[in-house]
């Protein structure tokens, strides 16, 4: 058994990333919330904020995360991450195994982590600091891995994550703008797939504020040699 987790991307980038078979890890110095992660701790108290500093230098060259949500219907990701509904969706499949041991639930509230004691400073107090965002994110519903950055950056800095059976790619739903020529794009790189992936498009309900999705058809059936 597994769990699906989704990923939005803009049109351009999901399209070299399914070509390509991989996603990009984000690193703790660009996630785009600037309270994610270490800054998720009150720290007026200077040795908390000294502590801080340094775990988030170090873990800031050593760590990356893959971030997923839960649901690909929701009108505000597909609006921040990809690109005003013209970009695409990829589901994956993560076994239940690997999902138990390694995904960590974001934890939204409104306000920031307090340390009342040192024996507050234990395993599970540093899973609550990576994982707490302000309560403003919950829409996100938000899944989280982190990977240690074993290979170097690429030319452009960044780092990446190979798809594989791991984190097994299911799904590509395009956006309810996603232009027909990103649409051609994103079949023409599933035909190179040796499993079939599924591709749909999402469309607007005419009865509420809400997604469906329909089978991409005809642009993808040619890869099936229809």
């Amino acid at each position: 058994m597994s769990q699906r987790v989704y990923k939005f991307i803009s049109a351009q980038f999901g399209i070299s990333d399914l070509k390509e078979r991989r996603v990009k890890l984000s690193t703790i110095d660009d996630l785009n919330d600037p309270f994610d992660v270490f800054h998720a701790l009150d720290t007026t108290d200077l040795q908390h904020a000294k502590a801080v500093t340094g775990l988030a230098a170090h873990f800031g060259n050593t760590v990356g995360l893959l971030c997923f949500s839960r649901n690909w219907d929701n009108l505000l990701l597909w609006s921040h991450y990809a690109a005003s509904h013209t970009g695409i969706c990829l589901g994956f499949d993560i076994p239940d195994d690997v999902f138990a041991a390694n995904a960590m639930d974001v934890r939204y509230q409104p306000n920031l982590l307090k340390i009342h004691d040192s024996k507050d400073l234990d395993s599970h107090f540093g899973k609550r600091l990576f994982c707490t965002k302000h309560e403003s994110w919950s829409y996100e519903q938000e899944v989280r891995f982190f990977v240690e950055l074993k290979d170097l950056a690429d030319e452009h800095g960044l780092h990446w994550f190979q798809f594989g059976p791991v984190f097994q790619l299911k799904e590509v739903t395009l956006g309810v703008r996603c232009c027909d020529d990103h649409a051609h794009k994103v079949c023409e790189a599933l035909k190179e797939y040796p499993d079939q992936i599924e591709c749909t498009r999402a469309y607007m309900r005419n009865d509420a504020f809400m997604l469906n999705r329909r089978d991409v058809d005809p642009l993808c059936q040619s890869r099936r040699g229809a």
